[in-house]
């Protein structure tokens, strides 16, 4: 038997729900797409994912101590 939470999503499935969510309309071949649109939420995304990091990176050092 594994010891891993069966919840648990591995990087990629993060990245990959992140996207879906983001940006709906990826893999989509008929719905046209603001340039300018997609680069406000790379942005987004890309601040999310700097969050995300530091949060997971406090919680680890806080239960260190």
């Amino acid at each position: 038997m594994s010891n891993e939470k069966p919840d648990t999503q591995t990087l990629v499935e993060m990245v990959l729900a992140l996207l879906e969510n983001r940006f709906p309309w990826l893999g989509s071949e008929n719905e046209e797409v603001s340039g300018a649109d997609t680069v406000d939420e790379l942005s987004r995304l890309h601040q999310d994912l700097i969050n995300k990091r530091d949060q997971d990176r406090n919680r680890t050092a806080s239960a260190v101590r």
